[in-house]
């Protein structure tokens, strides 16, 4: 069972794309079954990665954090995503902590069976540098949102990242999304006072568009946010999209959000 779960993985993530089928079973052969409670930390800013992960359900963030204990998430992992993004060098160390976010399901392979298996079949190395090529959109995209666009289209893009990333659907057209981060996280992700970031976040609960919650955040509105950020030209789908490296998110020009 667990192989079969580790090869559904597997051939829906572009890091494997190239590999012929023979070398994702044996890679599959090597996964082992494992699940971190909320809150515990799967591996820690420059250790030395002992394993790839593939997130079976669940969701795990990764962050760096300052000296004074200020945290800033780098990414935000939803289930079907494999990670951390891993690129063949000398020395391989993990970049940012990572924490489980609520209780996850995974499968995890040794550093070492994994870069065996790229020895044997080198189009995993391919499949590495692609993806990593193709997350573009993201590095690009946020240069653009921090110096061409207005604070309100750099949260109503933040928020609905984390939706397409964490956000569980709610029955009447929400998104919940638990533990969403801080409003001093949240300013320093999107660039701007946390005064500021408290008046926007304030102002659209007021509209109905969100609703802080005591433990994450209620999006009630998610198309309300999309239309922000479509306004101002931002090209969201390719955005979000990139964020899940061959994921596709569950954005819809014409429709919005849909489960």
């Amino acid at each position: 069972m667990m192989e079969s779960q580790a090869l559904d993985l597997i051939n829906c993530w572009s890091w494997f794309q190239f590999l012929p089928d023979d070398a994702k079973s044996k890679l599959a052969e090597q996964c082992r079954l494992t699940t971190a409670d909320k809150g515990e930390v799967l591996y820690r800013h420059n250790d030395e990665v002992t394993y790839i992960y593939g997130l079976i359900s669940g969701g795990v963030r990764i962050y760096v954090a300052s000296a004074d204990g200020a945290e800033m998430t780098l990414e935000e992992v939803a289930a079907g995503a494999w990670f951390p993004h891993f690129l063949h060098q000398q020395t391989h160390t993990y970049y940012g902590n990572c924490a489980a976010t609520n209780t996850s399901t995974l499968v995890a392979i040794p550093k070492k069976d994994f870069l065996n298996i790229g020895e044997e079949w080198p189009q995993l190395f391919r499949g590495l540098y692609n993806e990593f090529v193709a997350r573009g959109p993201i590095t690009i995209g946020r240069m653009e949102l921090l110096t061409l666009h207005s604070l309100n289209v750099r949260m109503a893009v933040y928020l609905l990242r984390l939706l397409v990333t964490r956000g569980s659907s709610r029955t009447d057209g929400s998104y919940y999304i638990e533990s969403f981060g801080g409003q001093t996280e949240i300013a320093n992700r999107v660039g701007g006072a946390r005064q500021r970031v408290n008046s926007i976040l304030k102002e659209w609960e007021r509209n109905a568009i969100i609703s802080i919650e005591r433990n994450g955040l209620l999006l009630i509105d998610p198309n309300h946010l999309v239309e922000v950020a479509s306004k101002s030209g931002f090209d969201l789908e390719s955005y979000l999209a990139a964020w899940q490296g061959g994921w596709k998110s569950p954005f819809h020009k014409d429709t919005g959000f849909s489960v």
